[in-house]
């Protein structure tokens, strides 16, 4: 089982030291790189039949296969690097010669030997590039759907995180971008009304699993739960939600990035992470309801800034587990009074609670002191 690419070695060296060229140097050189495109797949046939192992054809052809990328790429680098000077036209040529029948002899074996490909072997440098403007093209439509249909500009930014060329790697991930890119606008252009979540789940749908994307669903969801005024309303939402992931039908088991996690999965575990908490909520104030005091309200000797303090206090000391701060501003406005003031409003409750003078924490400091005071004196 001998290496087969010596001869394509030997060609880029023989460009990349050679001065001087004969008249016909550009026309020879491809005559002796298409004769050595029909050996080598005279070569790989025959070697196919030889060995008549799967395993041991499939080292062989992997073997062969990462070592024409590397062959490509150098060649690439090469070109580049000749294209900066204008007296090299001839060598430029030729290595584009060089790139054209090694890229024919790559897509060959990925035509004639599919089931041992390595798909999730590097892309060479060449043949993404032959691609990008495809899929940079088609993501350039979606942003423009998105623009016309007046979505969030965050979730723009995103999806050209998400969809970002400069990730893909392997012929997994190029084919992964094409189709993806081409069904996510299909999919766009088909729908009438479009929302946010909508194109979250059209993204999660297509196997999409990077981070930002878990991050912007999250907020959004989150952000949209919010917005419910009362418990029952939330709580309504957050299942809603839940039966919208659950019944979301997959267009492929595969992901974008195989070692990453599946973004459902942790929405799924943040929705019912969600739930629990609302429904704790719930039975909690089902319970104060049925003692009689969900409505009490009461009197305080604090200022609102002074009283805003004092609960944040609690909350940072554990004593208050609430997990977030809105809970607190609503439980002030609704159960407390000052001596200055019968009502207190959410948004004065909220604006005290990040808003702490020193005048203000001197005096819950100095009710602490008399309250531990008291409890050491007394018990």
């Amino acid at each position: 089982m001998n290496y087969q690419f010596i001869f394509f070695e030997e060609h880029l060296t023989s460009l990349q030291t050679k001065k001087t060229f004969a008249k016909n140097f550009a026309m020879e050189s491809k005559k002796n790189l298409e004769r050595e495109h029909s050996r080598l797949t005279r070569s790989f046939r025959d070697m196919a039949v030889e060995l008549n192992n799967h395993e041991k054809s499939k080292a062989y052809f992997n073997f062969h296969q990462q070592n024409l990328t590397l062959l490509m790429d150098k060649t690439s680098t090469e070109k580049k690097l000749r294209e900066k000077d204008p007296e090299h036209k001839i060598i430029i040529s030729t290595l584009e010669a060089l790139l054209d029948i090694m890229e024919e002899l790559l897509i060959w074996m990925k035509q004639i030997f599919p089931e041992i490909f390595d798909y999730k072997g590097r892309v060479p440098i060449k043949m993404i590039e032959s691609e990008i403007s495809e899929i940079e093209n088609d993501l350039n439509l979606i942003i423009g759907e998105f623009e016309k249909k007046k979505l969030d500009a965050k979730l723009m930014q995103v999806t050209r995180s998400v969809l970002d060329i400069s990730q893909i790697i392997s012929f997994q991930d190029l084919k992964f971008w094409r189709e993806s890119c081409y069904k996510i606008h299909q999919d766009l252009m088909l729908l009438d009304s479009i929302d946010e979540f909508r194109i979250i789940k059209i993204l999660m749908g297509l196997g999409i699993n990077h981070p930002d994307l878990f991050f912007y669903a999250k907020r959004h969801i989150s952000k949209e739960i919010e917005h419910k005024t009362t418990l029952g309303e939330k709580i309504s939402a957050v299942c809603s939600y839940r039966k919208e992931i659950r019944v979301l039908y997959r267009e492929t088991q595969m992901l974008q990035f195989t070692r990453k996690p599946d973004i459902r999965r942790n929405i799924k575990k943040f929705l019912r992470e969600e739930l629990l908490l609302l429904r704790a909520m719930e039975f909690v104030n089902h319970e104060v309801e049925e003692a009689g005091i969900m409505n009490a309200n009461y009197k305080v000797s604090f200022s609102v800034k002074q009283l805003a303090f004092f609960v944040h206090l609690q909350m940072e000391t554990g004593i208050i587990i609430w997990q977030r701060a809105k809970f607190a501003h609503q439980y002030i406005a609704r159960h407390f009074s000052t001596v200055e003031r019968d009502s207190i409003s959410e948004k004065s409750a909220r604006n005290a609670h990040y808003n702490h003078a020193s005048e203000d924490i001197k005096k819950v400091i100095a009710k602490l002191s008399e309250m531990l005071a008291l409890a050491q004196e007394r018990y």
